[in-house]
């Protein structure tokens, strides 16, 4: 923005506004803004490296996504509405024809659909599709025993048809339609809420055990009851608070606990700024100091820093997850389907291979 704004720089800012001023749309125009500015701002030796950080972030985002979308499909849709379990292969297959649709479909989509909104409010509408009804569903399922199956495809269906209306009349009627996106995700979800409740209450006909679908008291796994028991012994700590738990290992703790304090530094550091502005606000000089710090060193240092940690951390783990996937006993029953409240491998927990 320095490179497009500040007037040091407005020659070489010259050919940046000439190209964004050719885009027709202007949400287009400010999303483009800083790609643009960095085509004519980088050298191309760093341009090159930045593209290369940006291709393995859409490899590790794309990915990420065919898999969970892929396996959300297979696992919340296909399992349980099969009687009879699938095989691990038939699993395994269906599990990758659903990947391999879901990126026949991002790409047929992606080839059609016009952008006529600011990013941010295509992710919130695109992400209600699925969250917009499955929020309801896995919240209310979780914490709310009069939730019901019949409930949780109501919002599911509901959820997706009002997003996926909003988005098709948003490109039919573009800025005409009264909604954007951030208000078609709001509304979808809110939709699903609602329609959850009203249709879990028509039709439970009994409380939902709650404590034997999550293990807890008299339904609680033997193998965590010694664990939780040391755990819960003491009522209040700050590992408590940050969350850490009996599963946390000796390294897990400190980088939670150094993780969390970093926040809290922030936090305190936003008071003391905003206290001290109120009272004597800091120059421009100063504030250029402040930001030079916090903006540029800081990143640098934690940049450093986070390198060296992940990748040697990475290159361990690596090793470790390939070396007990060797020796790592699987049961062909742990596919997630659900029978009489229970997961089919604690009814029969020595079916492996």
């Amino acid at each position: 923005m320095t490179f497009l704004i500040h007037p040091d720089f407005s020659s070489q800012a010259l050919a940046a506004q000439e190209s964004i001023s050719k885009i027709p749309e202007h949400q287009i125009q400010e999303q483009m803004k800083v790609p643009i500015a960095v085509i004519q701002m980088l050298p191309n030796g760093l341009k090159g490296a930045l593209c290369i950080i940006l291709l393995m972030g859409v490899f590790g985002g794309d990915g990420g996504h065919l898999h969970s979308w892929g396996s959300l499909l297979i696992q919340d849709v296909v399992v349980p509405l099969r009687k009879k379990p699938l095989t691990p292969t038939q699993h395994i297959r269906l599990l990758r024809g659903s990947m391999i649709g879901v990126a026949f479909f991002a790409f047929v989509f992606g080839s059609f659909f016009q952008q006529t909104e600011y990013i941010m409010m295509w992710w919130n509408v695109t992400m209600s599709l699925y969250v917009g009804g499955a929020g309801a569903a896995i919240i209310g399922g979780l914490y709310w025993k009069k939730g019901t199956p019949a409930g949780a495809w109501t919002a599911m269906i509901t959820g997706s048809l009002f997003a996926t209306g909003g988005i098709l009349l948003r490109q039919m009627k573009g800025d005409s339609f009264p909604l954007n996106g951030n208000e078609i995700s709001f509304y979808s979800t809110l939709l699903a809420i609602v329609l959850y409740i009203i249709v879990s209450l028509l039709t439970s006909k009994k409380d939902f055990n709650m404590d034997q679908m999550l293990h807890r008291n008299q339904y609680a796994l033997e193998t965590d009851l010694l664990t939780k028991k040391k755990f819960s012994e003491k009522t209040f700590t700050w590992s408590k608070i940050v969350g850490i738990d009996e599963n946390f290992t000796y390294a897990d703790k400190w980088v939670t606990g150094i993780t969390s304090g970093l926040g809290m530094v922030w936090f305190v550091i936003f008071v003391i700024g905003t206290v001290w502005n109120l009272i004597s606000p800091w120059s421009t000089e100063t504030w250029s100091h402040f930001w030079y710090c916090m903006a540029i060193i800081m990143p640098i240092i934690f940049a450093v820093i986070g390198t060296v940690w992940f990748t040697w951390g990475g290159i361990r783990d690596m090793r470790s997850l390939f070396l007990r996937l060797k020796s790592e006993k699987v049961n062909v029953l742990d596919n997630g389907m659900v029978k009489n409240h229970k997961n089919l491998e604690e009814i029969n927990p020595t079916s492996r291979y």
